[in-house]
């Protein structure tokens, strides 16, 4: 998360994208799994991510080409976050 993620996301504020502070709150870890492997593919087809990116100004997600393992590590991560 340090390294790939803390140039768009601050823990617990909005910045260029969302706080991922409660994230699995809102929303599944499937979905979190899948915007972080597949950014692409979640703007066009899933509405969420389409609302997103319209609620930060058109900044997509950048593909930081994680894999699963990595992913999954940043996704345990934001388990921590309160």
């Amino acid at each position: 998360y340090t390294k790939m993620c803390t140039a768009c996301h601050k823990a617990d504020k909005k910045f260029i994208g969302p706080a991922p502070t409660g994230i699995l709150s809102r929303r599944s870890p499937e979905w979190v799994m899948n915007m972080i492997l597949n950014p692409e593919e979640m703007i066009k087809q899933d509405p969420l991510a389409q609302d997103l990116l319209l609620e930060f100004n058109g900044a997509p997600m950048a593909n930081q080409h994680l894999t699963e393992e990595e992913a999954r590590a940043v996704l345990e991560y934001f388990r921590t976050l309160k």
